[in-house]
C-alpha cells in the first residue's frame, strides 16, 4: 500500500497579483538585500515521499528549522544549500504535535550561513513581511529560492486548530506573504530580515490569502529541546480525522483511495468519530501495538479522540514509559472473518522514552 506525504498541511489557493506592503522605513532592510543575505541560509529537504524548506539557524553545528509534516516519517533525507548538491541529512529532534523538526546535516559543510531569530511579540498588524522558500514543482534541486511579501494580518492567532488532522497551533502569525505547497518549513522574516515565524499553513476554499506561521517566540525554545535530540509526542504512525474530506488523497493507488473513501463514508453513516491511522513505523510504539492501516482510534486513556488535536492533548500530558490504552474500530483492514468491519478493538500503547513530554 503507498501512502502519499504532503509537503504542506494545507494546500495554498491561488494568489493573484502582486501583494504590496508598507513602504519602508528608515530601519527596514532593502527588500533585495534581505533576499540576498536570507537566500543562502534558506534550504531545500528532500525526503522519500515529499519535499519542503527548512532554514540554517545554527552554522556551526548546522543545525536546521523545518516543519514537523515535512520530515515525518520519511526514510531518508536531503537538504540542498543554494547551488551545492543535496547532502544527506537527519531528524535531530521532532515534536509532530508542535509541528516543528530540527535537521542536521550528515556533514556539516563549511561555509554555511543562517538566519538570525527575530522578537515575534513585537509584530504588529500591516507590518512588512518575506515569505523564502522551495514551492514545488517549479524545477529541480538547483532551483532558486523564492521571495514573497506581503503584511501581517493578524500577530496574534492562538490555538488554532484548522482541520481534524492537523494539531492544535498555539500561537501563529497570519499573513499574506504567499506561501505554496513545499513552502513549509521555510522562514518567515519581518522588514530587517529575521525570522519572526515558521511557515505551516494556508488558507483553502472561498478564503484566499491568508497565510500563518508558528511565531519564532513560541517555536524558539521548543527548537532548543528538539536539537539536544528530543523525540516527542510521535509513536510512529500517520492519523488524519475521519470527517476529513481529503482521507482518501493520502493513498497513492486508485483501489486505496476508494477503499478508504467507502469506509470513511460508512463509518460516518454508523456515526463513528475518530481519527484514521493511515499507517505505522516498522518496530514503532504504535507498530508494536499493532496499530496499522485502517484502524480508527476512537478512544485513548478512555478519553473519545475525534481529532489529531485531541490525540496531541493526551500525548502531551502522558509520561515516557506510560502504557496508554486505545480503542477502536477496523475499516478497510478487516478480513470479514477473524475481524469485521465496524468491529471494536483495543491495544496498549507504550510510549517509549522518544515519545513522552519529558524527553
Amino acid at each position: 500500500m503507498k501512502v502519499r506525504r504532503s509537503s504542506v498541511v494545507i494546500a495554498a489557493t491561488v494568489v493573484l497579483g502582486a501583494l504590496v506592503g508598507p513602504s519602508a522605513s528608515a530601519d527596514q532592510v532593502d527588500p533585495k538585500k534581505i533576499y540576498e543575505r536570507a537566500a543562502p541560509a534558506t534550504v531545500l529537504v528532500t525526503g522519500k515521499y515529499g519535499a519542503g524548506t527548512g532554514f540554517v539557524y545554527d552554522a556551526g553545528k548546522g543545525l536546521i528549522a523545518t516543519a514537523a509534516h515535512v520530515v515525518q516519517g520519511e526514510p531518508s533525507l536531503k537538504v540542498s544549500v543554494g547551488d551545492r548538491p543535496p547532502a544527506p541529512a537527519r531528524v535531530v529532534g521532532i515534536d509532530p504535535c508542535e509541528d516543528l523538526a530540527v535537521l542536521t546535516f550528515a556533514s556539516v559543510p563549511p561555509d554555511l550561513k543562517a538566519l538570525e531569530f527575530g522578537t515575534s511579540k513585537d509584530v504588529q498588524t500591516a507590518d512588512t513581511v518575506i515569505s523564502l522558500g522551495y514551492p514545488a514543482g517549479l524545477g529541480d534541486a538547483n532551483q532558486k529560492v523564492v521571495y514573497t511579501a506581503g503584511s501581517v494580518q493578524n500577530p496574534s492567532i492562538v490555538n488554532a486548530e484548522p482541520s481534524t488532522s492537523l494539531p492544535r497551533y498555539p500561537a501563529t502569525i497570519e499573513h499574506s506573504a504567499t506561501i505554496n505547497p513545499g513552502n513549509s518549513g521555510g522562514p518567515l522574516l519581518n522588514s530587517k530580515g529575521k525570522v519572526v515565524g515558521i511557515n505551516v499553513l494556508a488558507s483553502t476554499g472561498e478564503t484566499q490569502g491568508q497565510f500563518y506561521a508558528i511565531t519564532s517566540d513560541h517555536a524558539r525554545p521548543l527548537l532548543d529541546t528538539l536539537a539536544d535530540g528530543a523525540v516527542k509526542n510521535d509513536p510512529g504512525w500517520t492519523l488524519v480525522g475521519l470527517d476529513d474530506p481529503d482521507l482518501s488523497a493520502y493513498y497513492v493507488e486508485a483501489k486505496d483511495q476508494t477503499d478508504a473513501e467507502n469506509a470513511q463514508k460508512k463509518l460516518i453513516a454508523d456515526g463513528v468519530t475518530g481519527v484514521f491511522v493511515i499507517d505505522s513505523r516498522t518496530n514503532s510504539p504504535a507498530a508494536k501495538a499493532q496499530l496499522g492501516a485502517g484502524d480508527v482510534l476512537t478512544t485513548m486513556k478512555d478519553t473519545p479522540v475525534a481529532s489529531v488535536a485531541d490525540v496531541c492533548d493526551i500525548l502531551e500530558s502522558s509520561p515516557a514509559g506510560e502504557k496508554v490504552p486505545l480503542e477502536g474500530v477496523y475499516s478497510t483492514n478487516a478480513d470479514g472473518t477473524k475481524t469485521k468491519f465496524g468491529e471494536a478493538w483495543s491495544a496498549d500503547l507504550v510510549l517509549d522514552k522518544g515519545t513522552g513530554p519529558g524527553h
